[in-house]
């Protein structure tokens, strides 16, 4: 295999949103026996931003206008108020509350609360039986904010880093210093959270395995219970897209030296992205999981129903379609959607599982679907003669090299149908 091809596509989720179709109006009144099946994870997305950075393509936007934030969360209650209009939540599993973004602590404190309290009376949210997770950076880590997010019972704080090189984060259009960076881990630290995460990214212009073996020595440094690491991409609609080449064969490199110094440090490898300090005990599939999630540019999963605004990379857009979202009464009109069918269940099952250290169960995939997965996925045997899968005690796990090439893989299980609908996804 050509190593430069070894990062085609990142599968974080399935199927991706350019392969929704518009409806005019989602029913979901029929949902909420889904709710009750599976573990369920209440999701705000916070779309702002101090700054764009220069290789991000999510839905983001740089906005400080306290007035506008305020305005933001006024339409976030109304959303919430609309699921629970069609939705009966009695009974739903809840096990964990996300505050993704964007930057959530760009958020004033007062801003959190009235967040914290829709999780709180609208869902039930109970502080000491769900995990609490938070996104920040740098720039709006506030020893005062950690302080109230602790008071909420927040258990987990991830921290997007990227780099501990100044020269790099500029390359990134990464508008923080490193200086700002540890203060930041400092206060963390000293406030004390059950998990710290921080992301890295490797194949940035000018880092080489010298500097990046540094920026690695950095982090543990901070003992971090987890620590992401991620690939640099290329993406469409990012201020950096064609400023750079990609070092593909280097980036390749790079991962199996990240590999080999974490695991010297005690890092458990529980995805190519993901290492943590403690292996996991738990060992049960996934796949099935809900998201409930409140704010433009989040994306709803119940049962077979995915559901979002259109996506959209592009930052004109991103405006208008915030824009539209604060003035909306009614959230589930022209939104973008898919169904699965049984064959695109059994796929989402296969990514969420494969790509996870634990591997597909083979017992549970034939519990819920009745067959087995080289049967329905023949592309599965090309896996096992390349060496990229092994079976181990029931499970299809990937093996070291499978692991390496887990963006190379992932995309040979999208289907036909939903690459077709990728390809004549239009950005307009």
């Amino acid at each position: 295999m050509v190593i430069h091809n070894a990062y085609r596509r990142y599968m974080y989720s399935y199927p991706h949103k350019t392969a929704y179709q518009y409806i005019e109006n989602l029913q979901l009144n029929e949902c909420s026996s889904e709710l009750v099946k599976s573990p369920t994870t209440l999701y705000f997305h916070i779309p702002f931003c101090d700054s764009k950075c220069g290789y991000c393509n999510l839905f983001s936007i740089p906005c400080k206008s306290a007035e506008k934030i305020n305005s933001y969360i006024e339409a976030v209650k109304r959303h919430s108020k609309n699921y629970r209009e069609v939705l009966n939540f009695k009974g739903a599993q809840f096990d964990s509350l996300t505050f993704g973004g964007g930057t959530p602590l760009i958020l004033s404190i007062n801003q959190l609360e009235k967040l914290f309290d829709i999780a709180k009376y609208d869902f039930g949210i109970d502080w000491d039986k769900v995990s609490i997770s938070v996104e920040t950076s740098p720039n709006q880590t506030t020893h005062e904010k950690l302080a109230y997010l602790k008071s909420r019972k927040v258990n987990r704080v991830s921290i997007g880093v990227q780099s501990f090189v100044q020269k790099e984060l500029d390359k990134l259009k990464r508008f923080h210093s490193v200086d700002k960076v540890k203060k930041a881990l400092k206060d963390i630290k000293h406030v004390g959270f059950d998990s710290l995460n921080i992301d890295l990214i490797y194949g940035i212009s000018s880092q080489t395995l010298e500097s990046l073996r540094y920026s690695l020595d950095m982090t543990v440094s901070y003992e971090p219970n987890e620590i992401f690491v991620y690939p640099l991409y290329q993406r469409p609609n990012t201020s950096i897209y064609r400023n750079f080449n990609l070092d593909k064969e280097l980036q390749y490199r790079m991962y199996f030296m990240i590999c080999e110094f974490l695991k010297d440090k005690g890092y458990f490898q529980t995805s190519m992205r993901r290492f943590v300090k403690d292996k996991p005990s738990e060992e049960n599939s996934c796949g099935f999981d809900n998201m409930i999630a409140l704010g433009c540019g989040g994306r709803s999963y119940i049962g077979n129903l995915h559901f979002c605004e259109k996506y959209t990379s592009k930052q004109s857009k991103c405006r208008d379609s915030l824009n539209k979202y604060i003035k909306q009464n009614e959230f589930f009109k022209g939104l973008s959607f898919y169904k699965l069918d049984n064959d695109e269940m059994k796929r989402r099952f296969l990514i969420k599982n494969l790509f996870y250290y634990r591997g597909v169960p083979l017992s549970d995939y034939k519990e819920y679907f009745g067959t087995c997965p080289y049967e329905d996925f023949p592309v599965f045997n090309k896996f096992q003669l390349e060496k990229w899968i092994t079976e181990i005690d029931g499970r299809i796990k990937l093996t070291p090299l499978g692991l390496s090439l887990s963006d190379y893989i992932g995309p040979m299980l999208i289907s036909d149908v939903v690459a077709q609908k990728m390809e004549r996804f239009c950005d307009d």
